[in-house]
């Protein structure tokens, strides 16, 4: 429970050329449209991170607990434990002399990932904890809407277009539909297996892709969803745990 680090990695030489330290258990990671901020957050810590691509430092941190984002000072208070799967941590693997237990803060919120809005000057944070999705206006740098979703969302994706918003929601195996413009939910739709994970969108905003993590001996599977129609057209199965996925273009 201690930070981490955001590695800037060169794609051509494949080599790591810098590591940059931000918050607890970072999760998501998504350039701004003009290519000059990445965002990401510590789920943990419940922080927002804007790194500055050009001097690749840390330029600004947003907590999101409270009704702005304002930070709280409750240490260990935030900590909900009936909601942990303590069965998933490998307890002989922490050094419990080298956590301040006075210190620790653990998010409420618990982010889990963030999306840049193509057009607008704001991003969206799935809020897994808290069952929400954060609007941060990045003008202001402060939360300015926050959407109840379904259970634990997880991972989120905007349209290219702008208009739409699609969310996982882990502990609910379903993605909802946003109408971004009116911050509405238009729909929710079942996802083939368990454990929803990834979401992506085509290039044209007309279709959602979406990684569904196997349960034991099972597959993982990629779900198609008709955006307009909100419903699921087509899935495809894979390799176990799918995780991570992102729409690379169309020709």
């Amino acid at each position: 429970m201690v930070p981490s680090t955001v590695s800037v990695v060169d794609p051509e030489d494949m080599i790591e050329i810098q590591r940059i330290e931000t918050g607890v258990m970072p999760h998501g990671s998504r350039i701004s449209p003009d290519g000059m901020y990445h965002y990401s957050v510590g789920m943990m810590s419940g922080e927002l991170f804007e790194i500055n691509t050009t001097r690749l430092k840390v330029s600004r941190v947003l907590q999101l607990d409270g009704e702005k984002g304002e930070p709280k000072k409750d240490g260990m208070a935030g900590m909900d434990h009936s909601q942990m799967d303590h069965s998933q941590m490998n307890h002989g693997n922490m050094d419990h002399s080298k956590m301040n237990h006075e210190k620790m803060y653990h998010s409420e919120v618990k982010p889990t990932w963030v999306i840049p809005h193509p057009t607008n000057n704001k991003v969206y944070v799935a809020g897994n904890g808290s069952d929400e999705i954060l609007e941060v206006d990045l003008d202001k740098w402060e939360i300015t809407n926050r959407m109840p979703t379904g259970k634990a969302p997880y991972n989120v994706d905007i349209s290219p277009d702008g208009r739409y918003m699609l969310a996982t929601y882990k502990g609910s195996a379903e993605t909802g539909v946003w109408d971004l413009k009116k911050r509405k939910e238009l729909a929710r739709v079942k996802n083939s297996r368990k454990v929803s994970h990834g979401v992506t969108i085509s290039t044209d905003s007309k279709y959602a892709f979406v990684s569904v993590e196997g349960i034991g001996g099972e597959p993982g599977t990629v779900d198609v969803i008709d955006i307009k129609k909100a419903e699921k057209v087509a899935s495809v199965d894979m390799g176990k745990q799918a995780g991570g996925i992102i729409f690379w273009k169309q020709e």
